[in-house]
């Protein structure tokens, strides 16, 4: 039994990148108010300008993503001031764009609770997820998130050999990890997702 994917409030990726815009320049964010929250909006609304406009997606994914033959969703659960979604929700956006056949809708989390407590990553409300549903079927064919595998691997690590590590210790190098990956690790878990179903 498919489950039925009623989205609250979804958005474009533009509309979704103008709202964070707008939420930091009202000292806001998305979701519950609070301080580091709208910092972090603050932050993000740069850092997601920043990557749709110098992400260039490789030969490899351009062709597989281009490949897809069937009209698809692709649902993006995200808030933000959500790092990880700074980081990867435009380059999905960018991605998208190469396939007339891929729906992109972004949702808030907080909004949209129901579908992401279908989406949850052991046990917890992680963010972005990005849900993949067969628009003929209403399907869902696989999900990835909320962190590239590759990113994850260097968070274990970290968390591993600097257990006492700050939360902004921790956000610092995470940011770092992401800058010198360029999308690399989304893209390689994007093919594996594929080539798996």
């Amino acid at each position: 039994m498919c489950k039925s994917y009623s989205l609250i409030n979804p958005l474009s990726y533009h509309n979704y990148s103008a709202l964070v815009s707008d939420c930091a320049a009202n000292k806001k964010c998305t979701g519950e108010q609070l301080p580091d929250r709208i910092e972090a909006t603050k932050i993000n609304a740069q850092r997601i300008s920043r990557i749709y406009k110098t992400y260039i997606p490789s030969y490899k994914i351009t062709e597989l993503v281009r490949s897809i033959s069937s009209q698809m969703d692709w649902i993006i659960i995200a808030e933000s001031w959500c790092g990880d979604a700074a980081q990867n929700v435009p380059i999905i956006a960018k991605l998208a764009e190469l396939n007339s056949k891929i729906n992109l809708k972004i949702i808030l989390r907080d909004e949209n609770l129901l579908i992401m407590d279908w989406h949850l990553t052991n046990g917890s409300r992680s963010i972005p997820k990005l849900i993949f549903i067969d628009q003929n079927t209403g399907k869902l064919i696989m999900e990835w998130g909320p962190r590239p595998s590759g990113i994850q691997k260097l968070v274990k690590e970290f968390k591993t050999e600097h257990p006492t590590a700050s939360h902004d210790e921790f956000v610092k190098n995470l940011h770092l990890w992401y800058a010198k990956d360029r999308g690399l690790s989304l893209e390689e878990d994007l093919i594996f997702l594929f080539s798996k179903k």
